[in-house]
């Protein structure tokens, strides 16, 4: 591939796009002989390695922030993108360069040439090209979010990360990670390093013995962050005040701006992380800078304000749905409520349904259709809420139509309008907005 020709980005993202989400062997398999090929830039960087089933990626942002906010060039990988496919590799909370993405992509797809076309998977190609570009540019340290498990995924490629962290773990993916929450958890915990240290929610019983059992059996310290760790001191509905007490915060207040209360959990384990890192000797921390990066972080897609009382939000599981429930009320103020949803075939859509319609938090539902692979047909999203509500249930076919009808509804009676289910959902209407 031509570097210079300024189509070269356009056809690295269409030949990516192309790419099936599952080829032969394990995600874990494949990225070890694609990072062998390259030099195993992972291995000359210092990497803190981040799973968990839902806030994962808002942990990685928030302890990216307090690692560039205190002076150090921070690589950031995440998924999935909203809109653009480079929102997956950030450099201190940039994305980078189409020129950048497209010279390492041709290495990438050079070892895929070499090893035979289809045995490099669609992720398989975004962390080839965020370590590529993470060593080129001498990051200090880099913040890598787990695709799909742990144990078997392609980021479990690293073997010498700094840190370990796992956040919540719930039910999800069952057909590939395993139909119990202790599977699960065995799956996501095989992040964890023979001597790394690993940071973890501790909350369900079952879920904290095997994180913690695996951290022993690989003479790992275990730092656990439990709900009595922190408490909401006050939440203003568009940012929240919080304390934190535990083995190196005694009371400290903190401020984040957004009104989702999950995420402070999240900080909240991501403060304990910098904490380890610094406690383990990786980074040197000043107390104001971590307290200034908290405030400045904002996670896009996670209760995030699009629009003059619009609210998109990625939650996509029944955890992730009982979390924005919790997060209604303080916004609305009493307002009228409008929920737009739509999910993917593979979710306990009927779970979350039910969740969403016992809260009584909303007043009209407005449903939509995901196209694609894994799209689950409108009508039968639109049945399931008709099953478990009286209220106004307005079906549209796709995203487009459903969010204007939405916003319109939410104009004419003055109230406030969700829109969640899937960050599929949160991407499409994003570019509705841009």
């Amino acid at each position: 591939m031509n570097i210079i020709d300024g189509k070269s980005y356009e056809k690295a993202i269409e030949y990516i796009n192309s790419l099936s989400q599952f080829v032969a062997g394990t995600g874990c398999e494949r990225a070890e002989k694609l990072l062998e090929r390259l030099g195993n830039p992972q291995d000359k960087l210092k990497v803190i390695h981040v799973a968990g089933s839902n806030g994962k990626g808002s942990v990685c942002a928030y302890l990216a922030g307090i690692l560039q906010e205190n002076g150090y060039k921070t690589g950031l990988f995440t998924s999935p993108h909203l809109i653009d496919e480079r929102e997956r590799i950030r450099i201190n909370g940039m994305m980078i360069t189409k020129e950048e993405f497209a010279e390492a992509y041709a290495r990438v797809k050079a070892v895929e040439d070499e090893l035979g076309k289809g045995s490099l998977a669609y992720f398989d190609y975004f962390l080839g090209i965020a370590f590529l570009v993470f060593l080129k540019q001498n990051v200090d340290i880099c913040v890598i979010e787990t695709g799909l498990g742990g144990r078997l995924d392609a980021t479990n490629a690293v073997k010498n990360p700094v840190l370990d962290i796992i956040a919540t773990i719930s039910l999800e993916h069952t057909a590939i990670l395993g139909d119990t929450i202790e599977k699960i958890a065995e799956e996501k915990s095989g992040i964890i390093k023979n001597n790394v240290p690993v940071v973890f929610i501790k909350d369900k019983k079952s879920v904290t013995d095997i994180i913690e059992k695996n951290a022993e059996d690989n003479n790992c310290e275990a730092y656990g962050v439990t709900q009595k760790d922190f408490q909401i001191i006050k939440n203003y509905g568009y940012c929240i005040d919080f304390s934190l007490n535990n083995m190196y915060y005694k009371n400290d207040c903190f401020t984040i701006t957004t009104g989702a209360v999950y995420q402070v959990q999240n900080c909240s384990l991501a403060l304990t992380a910098a904490e380890v890192l610094k406690k383990t000797g990786v980074v040197k921390l000043e107390s104001n800078a971590v307290h200034k990066a908290v405030k400045k972080v904002q996670w896009h897609g996670r209760m995030e304000q699009i629009a003059d009382n619009i609210y998109v939000d990625g939650a996509h599981n029944p955890e992730g749905i009982e979390a924005l429930i919790c997060s209604v009320s303080p916004i609305t103020c009493g307002r009228k409520t409008i929920l737009l949803f739509s999910v993917v075939n593979d979710k306990d859509y009927d779970r979350m349904i039910k969740s969403i319609c016992d809260s009584n938090m909303f007043d009209y539902f407005v449903i939509a259709g995901i196209q694609g692979k894994r799209c689950l047909d409108d009508s039968c999203i639109s049945d399931t809420f008709k099953k478990y509500t009286d209220k106004p249930v307005i079906d549209k076919i796709n995203i487009k139509d459903a969010y204007e009808s939405a916003a319109a509804l939410r104009r004419d009676i003055d109230g406030v309008l969700f829109c969640t289910g899937s960050l599929y959902l949160v991407g499409e209407i994003m570019s509705i907005i841009k």
